[in-house]
């Protein structure tokens, strides 16, 4: 009885891997579309009021050392000490985006792509599940970080770009 359900387990295991290998892998091309200047807003969930808070934000997007690099500039018009650089990198195989695992790949109905990134970490000194969810389109780019904290069942945004050409 053991072999059987063994093998069961196996054979499951083998058709997700199959499955969901060739869908949730990301194409260098799929950031490429972001390239160039791009104006929008920062909205985060500010702990200590627990209240979302919104301010302005510009982008400017350029190509990076390696083909599958993206340096992002960021402003923001209100706040300038607050200004940063980040990179956004393709893995080699597509497996991964900054490091973490393409939990899905998914093609919009208006062209865009949406990648979800899943990985354990911490969120306000707590251990946490966060989720990354990009979308990479010609008009629209968003990066939006969802938090669900070990002892919570609830999934909150802790801040979300959305930016628009």
């Amino acid at each position: 009885m053991k072999y059987i359900f063994l093998n069961a387990l196996l054979v499951a295991f083998i058709f997700q891997s199959n499955n969901s290998t060739a869908q949730d892998r990301i194409r260098t091309d799929d950031i490429k579309v972001i390239l160039g200047d791009w104006k929008g807003t920062l909205t985060y969930l500010d702990y200590s009021s627990n209240e979302p808070f919104s301010m302005p934000a510009n982008l400017n997007i350029k190509g990076g050392k390696k083909e599958n690099q993206l340096v992002m500039y960021v402003s923001f018009p209100n706040e300038p000490h607050a200004n940063n650089k980040e990179k956004i990198k393709v893995s080699r195989d597509g497996s991964k985006l900054n490091g973490h695992k393409v939990s899905s790949r998914e093609e919009l109905k208006n062209g865009d792509v949406q990648i979800t990134t899943e990985h354990s970490g911490k969120d306000n000194r707590k251990k946490a599940l966060i989720r990354n969810v990009y979308v990479f389109g010609e008009n629209n780019f968003s990066m939006k970080k969802e938090v669900k904290f070990i002892d919570s069942e609830d999934w909150i945004v802790r801040n979300e770009y959305k930016f628009q050409k």
